[in-house]
């Protein structure tokens, strides 16, 4: 398994991705790189794309969720259906997996999440407001701006 790396200037942040046998593994913002941009996966085409502020649909990428609980898969793959530009709460999240006393267990399994933007847990805000992330909540809005998402 290798790393594709690039900058994504709407964020701030250097983006690491990694995919094995043509499966999304993991995407990781970083402050920091050493190295050098390397694109080899169509994915990381399409999340330039996305930081460029073009709409781009996801959904055609097989993503590893095989270190998660099913509860958590089930969260995951829930989030995976918010189209690009919409929000929902946590709540009603909770309520679409038919779990909706789950609130704070979806948050928590959002905040497991390995491959931001591609389940687009930033699209999952809270009552009051835009809710956690676990890049820093400054990175939540930022990818919100980028789909024009008002909270």
């Amino acid at each position: 398994m290798s790393t594709d790396y690039f900058y994504a200037k709407p964020i701030d942040m250097w983006v690491a991705v990694e995919e094995f046998a043509g499966v999304v593994k993991s995407v990781h913002f970083m402050k920091n790189h050493t190295g050098k941009t390397r694109i080899t996966y169509p994915v990381s085409l399409d999340l330039q794309r996305y930081f460029k502020g073009e709409t781009v649909d996801f959904s055609c990428y097989d993503v590893d969720l095989s270190e998660f609980t099913p509860f958590q898969q089930q969260v995951l793959t829930a989030t995976r259906s918010i189209r690009w530009g919409n929000s929902i709460t946590y709540s009603r999240l909770a309520s679409l997996i038919e779990r909706p006393r789950a609130t704070r267990a979806v948050g928590t399994a959002l905040g497991k999440n390995r491959v931001p933007v591609i389940i687009p847990c930033h699209r999952v805000v809270s009552k009051n407001g835009s809710g956690g992330f676990s890049y820093a909540l400054d990175v939540k809005q930022r990818l919100l701006g980028l789909e024009s998402i008002k909270v």
